[in-house]
């Protein structure tokens, strides 16, 4: 009797030993919202979660470059906005030097504004982002564009024709890429008035308008003979700007496809490896009644005495 006695209370003591075991185990899951506290319990989930936080952290990564390219495209739409308006007003005063009612004064008076208004627009060209040329090619640190004392606009960028490229790109998905910071002088061109087959652009039409206006005698037929080259310049900033709205537009549906990828992903790692509340909590009052039960079953049986069980 004495053995047997001795045999249930081991026993039993055991048992109490592993509810309470399971009862932590219990405590520390709600705790910790985690299905599992090691990977030897589960090692596929295991392996599944892996492969989602990996994939979450790229999913992240390509959220982060999708709001820099979005911000930064944004800045350029702005610089381009501000161009146009300024190339719209050379426009209008090449048109008021066109009309001969002008008069020598009214050239002179428009000659000055659009120095002035290309001063302005070459200080646009140099616009930093973050600290670098957004029209520099991959050259940012160095300001893209010099204006010399005789009107010469010279590029100091990466060119149009680097055989290495002249973009800088930011992955927004798999093998998806938007190019950043494009060659300026494939934007707005360069001007030498040494060079006439070197000007090119907006700012070669610009320069070219400056000559018109600064020979003797005035020519008023030359100005309006040159307004189609000042438009075409506008109508070529405007059409970048319409890419980049397209740009911004695929920026917007990738973002949108990650969120929906990032939702999805995050649910699976939730089923995965986070605690059914309900279940669990029910779990645990259980194996808390089934403890205090063992424990009760122990207190009887370790206080019996071998007169018990004569």
């Amino acid at each position: 009797m004495a053995i047997i006695t001795s045999y249930s209370s081991q026993s039993l003591l055991n048992n109490l030993t592993n509810q309470q075991n399971k009862l932590y185990e219990l405590y520390n899951k709600i705790n910790t919202n985690q299905k599992y506290t090691d990977i030897s319990e589960n090692p596929i989930a295991a392996a599944d979660l892996i492969q989602i936080n990996n994939q979450l952290a790229q999913i992240g990564a390509y959220a982060r470059n999708i709001e820099n390219a979005t911000t930064q495209i944004n800045a350029q739409d702005e610089v381009f906005s501000q161009i146009v308006d300024k190339m719209q007003r050379i426009n209008d005063l090449a048109i008021q030097a066109a009309n001969t009612a002008s008069g020598e004064e009214g050239f002179k008076a428009c000659r000055t504004e659009i120095e002035q208004l290309k001063r302005n627009i070459i200080d646009l060209a140099n616009t930093q982002y973050d600290g670098k040329y957004i029209f520099a090619g991959t050259n940012v640190t160095t300001k893209p564009f010099e204006l010399a004392e005789d009107g010469t606009v010279t590029y100091h960028g990466t060119p149009e024709n680097n055989t290495a490229g002249y973009e800088r790109s930011l992955e927004i998905a798999d093998g998806v890429k938007i190019e950043l910071n494009s060659a300026g002088d494939t934007i707005f061109g360069t001007y030498d008035p040494n060079d006439p087959a070197n000007c090119s652009g907006l700012f070669g039409a610009i320069g070219e308008l400056e000559a018109i206006l600064d020979a003797e005698p005035m020519d008023n037929q030359a100005v309006s003979n040159h307004l189609g080259a000042i438009q075409d310049s506008i109508k070529h900033i405007s059409e970048i700007q319409s890419v980049h709205s397209t740009t911004v537009s695929k920026l917007t549906m990738t973002s949108e496809l990650l969120d929906s990828n990032e939702i999805t992903l995050s649910s699976r790692k939730a089923e995965i490896s986070e605690v059914d509340m309900t279940s669990a909590i029910s779990e645990l009052v259980k194996q808390n009644y089934a403890l205090q039960a063992s424990m009760q079953a122990y207190t009887i049986i370790s206080n019996q005495s071998l007169l018990d069980y004569i």
